[in-house]
């Protein structure tokens, strides 16, 4: 009698998980379908393609949208390592594509590139000069694909030293170079960031934060190990970072809501989106703390902009503003978004869309609008 209460027991537990499954898929596919209506392009000229391209011997996902493929191409290059962007565009991109035709990659060891590929080949071929060699391929890819002499390009955070380098190495591929949370030396990132954080916890009097600072003191080690970054990059997001107002880019519940609600990914993509980036981390980090892009010297041949928010808790403001001001280019512009953290084009969306049409664009010959 009590086997067959148990045997119905779970027999009703596993009905429930089902039923449970079901819904949350059928949810699923409920906010995929909204997000796709609102964010399809119906003009006549736009594009709309996602896919994956052979790039550095992997197939590499690329995702093109704007309301006229005649636009200027703006190629968009993802921050973390390992951030893809391909399911968080919704958030802050729809502008800009009436303007531009955007494409994001999801790079080597990110995103739908992650879920794609052998994990082991991608971890033996991630290397600094590997991600540069990617991301010139990528360009020129574009440049092939869409028949244009140049293209823009826009780096964010990690993605800024991709970019900046194409800029210095390639200005013949490009027509100007915008930086967002702009790194030239991140381990010089890491030590201001580490010490304005410090500063500000001590003349706030937030004894937490100053007891946990000092306990990973000094920052970074000198044997360049980040793992104490746990600690530190909260503590920078909040003593450094701008006021808050609403959901942060970074906030986990909205992560979770634009993964599951994007349109461009499977399930197993969602949790390549957050295993990749681990994997990003721990294998690129320990390379990117020694790169120094000021070595790269000052003279750019192609005009590079700056859009830097006032309160980036990660790239130090100070930092970007000292590096403008060495460096020689045919234009040279430092935006600043004062109400902005590291993400300016989701802290300030209108404002940074009316920078980059307004000063980003107008340098394209071949520009067009999108109707």
């Amino acid at each position: 009698m009590i086997r067959r209460i148990l045997r119905r027991v779970a027999m009703g537990a596993v009905c429930l998980v089902v039923v449970a499954l079901s819904s949350g898929l059928f949810y699923r596919k409920h906010l995929q379908h909204k997000v796709a209506e609102e964010r399809a392009v119906t003009s006549p000229p736009g594009i709309d393609s996602l896919e994956p391209v052979r790039i550095g011997g992997i197939d590499q996902w690329i995702e093109v949208r704007g309301q006229n493929v005649n636009n200027p191409i703006l190629l968009v290059i993802h921050g973390g390592p390992g951030v893809a962007f391909i399911p968080l565009a919704a958030a802050f991109q729809g502008p800009w594509e009436k303007y531009f035709t955007i494409v994001e990659w999801d790079q080597r060891g990110a995103g739908k590139t992650y879920a794609s590929n052998n994990r082991e080949l991608q971890r033996a071929t991630m290397n600094v000069q590997q991600m540069e060699q990617d991301t010139l391929d990528v360009a020129n890819y574009l440049r092939g694909r869409f028949q244009r002499k140049k293209i823009f390009v826009l780096g964010h955070s990690w993605g800024s030293l991709l970019g900046l380098w194409l800029a210095h190495e390639h200005p013949d591929l490009i027509y100007a170079y915008v930086g967002v949370g702009q790194a030239i030396i991140p381990e010089r990132d890491e030590e201001v960031a580490f010490q304005d954080a410090l500063q500000e916890a001590r003349r706030s009097h937030n004894e937490q934060a100053v007891k946990e600072l000092s306990s990973i003191a000094p920052y970074p080690p000198p044997d360049r190990d980040l793992s104490n970054g746990r600690i530190a990059k909260p503590w920078e997001a909040v003593l450094l970072g701008p006021p808050t107002r609403g959901a942060a880019f970074l906030d986990p519940g909205r992560i979770v809501t634009s993964l599951v609600s994007a349109p461009e990914y499977s399930l197993a993509d969602d949790f390549s989106f957050v295993r990749g980036q681990r994997f990003s981390l721990d294998t690129l980090l320990p390379q990117i703390i020694n790169m120094d892009l000021s070595k790269l010297g000052p003279e750019f041949r192609v005009p590079v902009f700056f859009f830097q928010g006032r309160y980036d808790p990660y790239c130090r403001p100070s930092l970007v503003q000292d590096y403008s001001q060495t460096i020689k280019a045919p234009q040279k512009d430092l935006v600043w978004f004062e109400s902005s953290g590291h993400f300016p084009f989701f802290e300030e969306k209108q404002k940074f869309a009316d920078e980059l049409s307004q000063r980003v664009l107008a340098l394209a010959p071949d520009r067009q609008h999108g109707s």
